[in-house]
C-alpha cells in the first residue's frame, strides 16, 4: 500500500512539475514577444515625436527665414536614411493656354526600426507609414482657405556622404540655400481656371488623402506612385520654393 502511494506521489509531482514548467515556458515566450512589441511601438512613437520637432525646425527655415537648425534623433536599434527623391509638380490651367508649371524633387528622410512602421519627412510633411496603411502625422505647410491657395515647395537635398546611419543619437543639421517666390505663380488675384498638383511618392495615397480632405481637390492616380489633384478656381495664389540642404551628424 505504501509503495502504491509513493508511486502516486511521484507521478503527481511529475505531472504538476510538467504543467508548471510548460506554463512558465509559454508565459516566458509570449511575454517576451509582448514586451518586444511594446518596446518597438514606443520607439516608433518616440521617433514620430522627434520627426515632429524636425518638421518644426524645417518650418523655422522655410517660414521664418532661420539660416539653419539641428534636430537630434535617438536611434537605438533603428536607422535613419535618405530615400529616392519624390517629385512635386504644380501646373496652372490658364485660359490663354500657356499653362505655366514648375517641378522640383525632394529627398525624404526616413526612420526605420524593428517594426514594419516607418516615419518619413518629405515635402514639409511627416508621415507614419506601414504596409497596413498610414497617417499624416504632420501636414504639409500648404494653405487652402476661402479661395486662397498657398503652396510652399520644400526641396530637401542632402549634403555629405552619409546616406544611412544607425545606433546612438544622430543630429540632422539643415540649412537654407534658396528661398524664393515663383513669379509665374505669385498673383494677388489668380487668373487660372484651376491648379494641378502632381506628387510622385511611395506615399502618394497619403498625399491624396490630405489634398482631397484639406484642399477639396479632385484627385486621380495617373501612373504608379503618382497622384494628380485638381484645385478649381483659385481666387488668390502663391507658390514658393525653399531649398534646404541637410546632413547627418553622428
Amino acid at each position: 500500500m505504501s509503495r502504491n502511494r509513493a508511486v502516486s506521489d511521484v507521478l503527481g509531482f511529475v505531472i504538476v512539475f510538467s504543467l508548471v514548467a510548460a506554463t512558465v515556458g509559454i508565459v516566458s515566450v509570449t511575454g517576451i514577444g509582448i514586451l518586444q512589441d511594446a518596446r518597438d511601438a514606443e520607439q516608433v512613437n518616440n521617433a514620430e515625436r522627434a520627426f515632429d520637432v524636425l518638421a518644426d525646425n524645417m518650418a523655422d527655415i522655410h517660414q521664418e527665414g532661420a539660416p539653419s537648425r539641428s534636430t537630434e534623433i535617438k536611434l537605438d536599434n533603428a536607422r535613419l536614411e535618405v530615400r529616392s527623391p519624390v517629385e512635386i509638380n504644380v501646373t496652372g490651367v490658364d485660359p490663354s493656354g500657356t499653362n505655366p508649371n514648375v517641378s522640383y524633387s525632394a529627398i525624404p528622410i526616413m526612420y526605420e526600426g524593428r517594426s514594419d512602421t516607418a516615419i518619413v519627412y518629405e515635402g514639409g510633411a511627416v508621415f507614419r507609414d506601414s504596409p497596413q496603411g498610414g497617417v499624416v502625422s504632420e501636414q504639409p505647410p500648404f494653405r487652402f482657405s476661402d479661395g486662397e491657395v498657398i503652396i510652399p515647395i520644400i526641396q530637401t537635398q542632402q549634403m555629405g556622404n552619409a546616406t544611412s546611419v544607425s545606433g546612438g543619437t544622430v543630429r540632422v543639421r539643415a540649412e537654407r540655400a534658396v528661398r524664393e517666390p515663383l513669379p509665374e505663380f505669385v498673383q494677388r488675384e489668380a487668373d487660372f481656371d484651376a491648379l494641378i498638383v502632381n506628387v510622385t511618392s511611395p506615399r502618394y495615397r497619403l498625399w491624396r488623402r490630405y489634398l482631397e480632405d484639406d484642399a477639396d481637390a479632385t484627385c486621380t492616380v495617373t501612373r504608379p506612385e503618382t497622384v494628380q489633384c485638381r484645385i478649381d478656381d483659385p481666387k488668390r495664389l502663391a507658390v514658393t520654393r525653399t531649398l534646404i540642404n541637410f546632413e547627418f551628424e553622428t
